[in-house]
């Protein structure tokens, strides 16, 4: 027996197993090989990305009417980026009753190709259908024997509509005889605006103007500027005005630069005055002559008396309240303006509560007109 016996296995040879082995290695290896090589022919060469789900082919031709013509119902003003809050799908515009009024009354929307430019002074929503003037037509009707010999008091609330938060918290807080002014930048517009009129609320629109340091301080899209043409101006503010509809006037947002300017001043007091609409100066800028140019020309305006939270601190707004009930009761009427700022919103609706009592009355900012 040789010495290398010793180490073998007992009753094998180790090549014999070597072999074996082998040999099983190789034929597991070529067995994957081939099972691979069948699912790679079957992707590659099979005709149904269904993977053998049931379909059924549907011939789209036969479902078109060759005579339909598919065209644009109408043009959604383009948004200033950053705004906030925009609206969620289900919170979009529905489409605009000036929008369907300015259809031809065959028209087949359907099948008719037809573009409609919001800066189509045609367009303008502010016209009553009535005869009457806007800032008459869309009045908050107000029992006047209620409130004769009372000290009046207006509030107007501007910056809605860019908040969806904001606008419905000021929706659900405010009494209806709080004056409501909508930014033309927002989302969903039409929407909330008829919501608030629903509610009783008067609307004002607020216009862009130009302030002293623009463009470093920019009011945003279609902002009236007095290096612009009368022409430029009429089209910005066309567009604004068809943001939204029955709304009684216009109150500025920023604009000391424009505001102090006659020959543009002029210009767009001539155009309101041809829309029947109000104008509302907010009180921010000292130098405006945007009301006195409007008296001579026959314009109804108001002009703020207070910026409510100039201060937003809860304790600065109830002073100003209080201010205003001064003036009110001094001069018969007050003006007040605030922002759409929760605080603001909310320190308001509680000094509303118990206003009657003190023996002031809240009126809509066209009761003033009267006064």
């Amino acid at each position: 027996m040789a010495a290398s016996d010793l180490s073998k296995p007992l009753g094998q040879d180790q090549s014999e197993a070597s072999g074996i082995s082998r040999l099983f290695m190789f034929g597991s290896f070529g067995l994957l090989a081939l099972v691979l090589l069948g699912l790679t022919s079957v992707i590659m060469l099979a005709d149904n990305p269904d993977g053998g789900l049931p379909t059924q082919e549907v011939d789209l031709n036969a479902s078109i009417d060759s005579n339909s013509r598919i065209g644009v119902s109408g043009i959604r003003p383009s948004i200033k980026p950053g705004i906030p809050e925009t609206a969620r799908p289900d919170q979009q515009d529905s489409p605009s009753p000036q929008l369907e009024q300015a259809m031809p009354a065959n028209a087949n929307t359907s099948d008719e190709i037809r573009v409609l430019d919001p800066a189509d002074p045609s367009l303008n929503s502010a016209t009553a259908t009535n005869g009457t003037v806007p800032y008459e037509a869309f009045a908050r009707p107000i029992n006047t024997d209620a409130i004769a010999g009372l000290p009046k008091i207006a509030i107007i609330v501007d910056g809605l509509g860019l908040s969806q938060t904001t606008t419905e918290e000021a929706l659900t807080l405010l009494p209806p005889d709080i004056t409501l002014a909508f930014a033309p930048y927002g989302n969903s517009l039409s929407r909330w605006t008829r919501k608030a009129r629903s509610q009783g609320h008067e609307l004002l629109v607020q216009v862009p103007m130009e302030p002293f340091d623009y463009p470093n301080n920019d009011p945003g899209p279609h902002t009236l500027l007095t290096s612009a043409n009368a022409e430029a101006n009429k089209a910005n503010l066309n567009w604004v005005l068809e943001r939204f509809d029955q709304y009684v006037g216009v109150i500025n947002y920023m604009g000391a630069r424009f505001a102090s300017d006659e020959l543009a001043g002029s210009e767009f007091m001539t155009e309101l005055k041809n829309k029947g609409l109000l104008y509302v100066e907010n009180g921010s800028s000292g130098r405006s002559h945007l009301n006195t140019i409007a008296s001579k020309m026959s314009i109804p305006n108001l002009r703020s008396d207070l910026v409510i939270d100039f201060r937003g601190r809860p304790s600065d707004i109830e002073t100003r309240l209080v201010q205003l009930e001064s003036i009110a009761q001094e001069s018969g009427t007050a003006l007040g303006v605030a922002s759409a700022f929760p605080t603001s919103i909310r320190s308001i609706s509680d000094w509303t509560q118990s206003l009657r009592q003190r023996g002031f009355a809240l009126v809509p900012v066209t009761t003033l007109l009267n006064q």
